[in-house]
């Protein structure tokens, strides 16, 4: 799909997105401000994604991606809201990041019944995602991390919070797990992982949930990303300009 700054531009114009709505109360505190990015190896919330940005990415760039991850998770979110399963809210995340000029590479899906019923999901996933990403890769050493920290974690903190309440959906809960570095050129690459618990209701504490008999359906999806710099500085700004504001309630730095 050969996208032109006009088209992504015109795109991000007529994208249908969520209502603001009210501000989440547990991640709302006097004087909240956006995520400031830096240069250093950073990881934030963005909704119902953790995010990794390598120490190759700077921080104009960052924002922006972030921002892109946000805007298709939006439109996801709005055009779910009819959907009967988590995998048409992942087509339309990827068909929206496609529309903004992103590039797909390596694509790989999988459903599968979890072994470990007691197992929480933080666990569960752990061989799912080892068997998806590439043996001492800079994605998986930051998935393993996170899942990993989550042992000692509060589950009330601000993150947990607003992850689990982006996560969740009618018929279970769907979240992800980015790492996003440069090529030599500064080029924004994604390595990204998607997860849906599928379920006959919505599933609270999604990186706690527990599995049972009758609720032990995994979807997972591996999917690389890429874009040009010069296309991501052509929408940047229009993508920003709707994104605007939900960044505080839905972007926030990772506490773990």
């Amino acid at each position: 799909m050969n996208i032109t700054p006009e088209h992504a531009r015109a795109y991000v114009g007529n994208l249908d997105l969520p209502a603001r709505g009210p501000r989440l109360e547990a991640v709302e505190g006097e004087g909240q401000e956006a995520v400031q990015f830096g240069t250093e190896a950073q990881a934030v919330v963005i909704g119902a994604q953790i995010a990794e940005f390598s120490k190759g990415v700077d921080a104009t760039t960052r924002r922006a991606v972030a921002d892109s991850l946000l805007i298709a998770q939006l439109a996801a979110n709005k055009a779910a809201d009819s959907a009967t399963d988590v995998s048409a809210w992942y087509r339309k995340y990827v068909d929206v990041l496609q529309n903004l000029g992103w590039v797909v590479g390596e694509s790989e899906f999988k459903e599968q019944s979890v072994s470990d019923t007691d197992a929480g999901v933080h666990t569960a996933i752990i061989p799912v995602v080892m068997s998806m990403l590439a043996p001492g890769s800079a994605a998986l050493a930051m998935v393993l991390s996170i899942l990993n920290g989550l042992r000692e974690i509060d589950r009330n903190s601000k993150w947990i919070t607003l992850f689990d309440q982006a996560s969740q959906h009618a018929r279970g809960a769907k979240f992800q797990f980015s790492q996003i570095d440069a090529d030599s050129d500064g080029n924004p690459r994604i390595a990204a992982l998607s997860f849906g618990i599928l379920a006959d209701h919505t599933v609270t504490q999604v990186l706690f949930f527990k599995f049972s008999q009758d609720q032990v359906t995994l979807e997972s999806a591996h999917t690389t990303l890429s874009m040009t710099t010069q296309q991501l500085d052509a929408v940047r700004d229009s993508i920003a300009a709707r994104v605007r504001p939900f960044v505080v309630d839905f972007v926030q730095n990772l506490e773990i």
